[in-house]
């Protein structure tokens, strides 16, 4: 048996053939995960051929995951014009893998194009499906409201006809696109982390802030503040630009800090010109992107506070490895942030005033530091891969048995989950 996986994630083919990512979070073991439960993951993608100097990546492919993929393309305008292609790629897919044994379950990870490419010929060819609803289009586009609004009514059909959803909120995402009455529902985080992930303690806040007469803190020691975020360029989601923005302001308070700021994508040069602009040539650091997870756990050993300043989140996975490495971290209050962090380390999206003074209140107060540090390794700790590893082989099993199983092939052995097991307790406490 096998899942067929619908993702947003951008791939490339080298010149050996292998399909890679820049992105380690979309690499091999994400979708392994799968295979808990199914024989085989084909994995949906748009896949780009001839990827210039990117001739080092993850590679997504590997024991029982293989890439289908599909045309390329970048932005709505370039989605438009690939649909048809696009839309015939997925339909020769779905009727190629619906055979007499029903073998395979479909998945799709939206908001996306490509999910949304996939659960419309899923719908057409009257095939169950489940989803993996990982954050909401309508905050994206909060200043179009006719946009948004139409976003969201698409999102929240794709979850009603859905047979199975997973959501990585704990209520955020459920209380605004609910799937049907009688359809299951579960809470799965999409970060998962293994032991090596994590920190044996807590930090203890650097000795080197004091407070100005201004009530703005100033280095007591020689090194700079060190601020550090993740996240793609490709769309304007992350915030890049807000953030910039907010390290100026900072820096003309007279605060001495750096930040780093990983991500490549369309946007990539917006950014590097808008700190130029503001004079930050040598306050900002432009890594494109990070090779391997060690490589994103040392830059997160190595920054004072994490800032993910975003206009639209799910629960983001770098955000719990940030916390994983008891890092004290600034976010928008967007999606399921909300629920990982508190209050008082929130800001409202597209505020970069907002998000300077809360920055500049975190790094001016020793105490206030520690206990973020130490509230955000234990928050981190419920994404363990013992925590949470049985709810999503019980979602998959589910997913089998609401979708491929429902044509009369067997559950996968050893399921005995189905709707019972989601009825109960999800990986968080209080589901």
């Amino acid at each position: 048996m096998r899942i067929f996986v619908a993702t947003e994630a951008r791939l490339y083919q080298n010149e050996d053939g292998r399909v890679l990512t820049p992105n380690p979070a979309a690499g091999y073991p994400t979708w392994a995960g799968y295979l808990g439960v199914f024989d085989e993951v084909l994995l949906a993608a748009r896949v780009a051929r001839g990827a210039g100097d990117e001739q080092e990546g993850v590679p997504v492919e590997g024991a029982g995951v293989r890439v289908v993929p599909l045309p390329t393309f970048q932005g709505v305008p370039a989605y438009l014009r690939r649909w048809p292609a696009l839309r015939y790629a997925v339909h020769r897919a779905v009727t190629e893998l619906r055979g007499p044994a029903a073998d395979t379950a479909f998945i799709a990870r939206i908001p996306g194009l490509v999910g949304t490419v996939l659960v419309s010929e899923l719908r057409r060819q009257q095939v169950p499906f489940g989803l993996e609803v990982v954050g909401d289009v309508a905050e994206v586009l909060a200043d179009h409201r006719l946009a948004a609004m139409l976003a969201g009514q698409l999102l929240a059909r794709q979850c009603r006809d859905a047979a199975v959803v997973s959501y990585v909120t704990r209520h955020v995402l459920q209380s605004r696109y609910p799937a049907r009455p009688g359809v299951p529902m579960v809470s799965c985080p999409g970060a998962l982390l293994r032991d090596e992930d994590f920190v044996p303690e807590p930090r203890r806040a650097p000795d080197m802030w004091s407070m100005t007469g201004a009530g703005h803190p100033r280095p007591s020691q020689s090194r700079p503040v060190r601020l550090l975020t993740i996240g793609s360029q490709e769309r304007v989601y992350k915030g890049h630009d807000v953030l910039v923005d907010a390290v100026a302001l900072m820096r003309s308070r007279g605060i001495p800090l750096t930040v780093t700021i990983v991500g490549d994508g369309r946007h990539h040069d917006e950014i590097v010109h808008r700190a130029m602009a503001r004079g930050l040539g040598e306050s900002v650091r432009f890594v494109r992107w990070l090779a391997s997870r060690a490589e994103v756990r040392a830059a997160l050993d190595d920054a004072d506070v994490f800032v993910l300043p975003s206009r639209t989140e799910g629960l983001p996975r770098v955000l719990v490895e940030a916390a994983a490495r008891a890092l004290p971290a600034v976010a928008s209050a967007v999606g399921g942030v909300v629920e990982f962090l508190p209050p008082s380390d929130l800001v409202p999206p597209d505020d970069a005033g907002r998000l300077a003074d809360t920055l500049s209140e975190m790094i001016a107060s020793p105490e206030r530091y520690s206990a973020a540090s130490e509230r955000n390794l234990a928050a981190a700790r419920e994404h363990s891969s013992d925590r949470i590893r049985p709810a999503i082989l019980s979602f998959h099993r589910t997913l089998w048995e609401r979708t491929a199983g429902m044509a009369g092939t067997d559950s996968p052995a050893g399921s005995g989950a189905g709707h019972r097991d989601l009825a109960g307790p999800s990986v968080w406490s209080g589901q």
